[in-house]
């Protein structure tokens, strides 16, 4: 998920340790936001950014960046209220999760739950229970765990769309879908709290084998097929490239 959920950790990252997303401007624009909070006027944040971007950002030349931190300092100066989002749950129903199920298609079924997972989102993001969700289609099918073109991502939306679950945004070139079968209350079936492959969830709900990834510090939820299966993508790579080298130190050794 591209979705900044927790801002303030990201900031401290920031601030403690010189973190730079790899979209600096979303760094830029959190550190605007703390400035102006700490009482800096304008032109004190302009200093403050160029002289951390300066400090951790190698390429950084100010020359070449101004006008994308002024533009930001101007949009985050113009918010009536400067805060931090931090969304730490998402709530899912059981009667949520039933219309899920009923769709009986496991492509549309796995996409019907991201949408109502973003749509949650962005109603705590908006303050808001308009249940919304403004997202790049590309974002959202890839938090399906689903290769799907771009013909058939239309295809599946419109499907949803017409059995009732959905409302698509009529102006042109706009994504803007409305999920219409969000509830507010109910069983709860599942409390999302880590936002990393939170399409198992859905799965673990309709019975696949669902676990935890082993590797050091990490802990997202993993598509259990074997035994062998203890691994993230990224926790596999690592735990590979530690036993290569293993290997190879092994290799080196006997040669002594």
């Amino acid at each position: 998920m591209k979705i900044i959920l927790n801002e303030k950790a990201l900031l401290n990252k920031s601030l403690n340790d010189g973190y730079i997303d790899k979209k600096p401007s979303i760094t830029i624009k959190l550190l605007a936001k703390h400035f102006f909070k700490i009482g800096q006027d304008k032109e004190q944040v302009i200093d403050s950014i160029d002289n951390f971007m300066g400090k951790y950002h190698k390429k950084y030349n100010f020359m070449d960046w101004q006008d994308i931190i002024k533009r930001i300092i101007y949009q985050v100066s113009k918010l009536e209220k400067i805060e931090f989002v931090d969304i730490n749950n998402i709530i899912i129903y059981k009667n949520e999760l039933n219309i899920i199920k009923n769709i009986n298609n496991l492509r549309l079924e796995k996409l019907a739950f991201i949408l109502l997972v973003y749509s949650k989102i962005y109603n705590q993001l908006n303050n808001n229970e308009t249940n919304w969700v403004n997202s790049n289609l590309r974002d959202i099918f890839s938090d399906t765990k689903m290769t799907v073109s771009k013909k058939e991502q239309n295809l599946m939306i419109n499907k949803l769309g017409n059995m009732g679950l959905l409302e698509v945004s009529r102006i042109v070139d706009c994504t803007n879908i409305k999920v219409l079968f969000t509830k507010n209350d109910g069983e709860v079936a599942i409390e999302i709290c880590d936002f990393r492959n939170f399409i198992y969830e859905y799965l673990k709900f309709k019975g696949y084998k669902i676990g935890i990834c082993e590797g050091e510090n990490c802990g997202r939820l993993i598509m259990v097929k074997n035994n062998k299966n203890k691994y993230c993508s990224d926790c596999a790579k690592k735990e590979k490239m530690k036993l290569d080298r293993d290997r190879m130190n092994e290799i080196r050794n006997s040669r002594k």
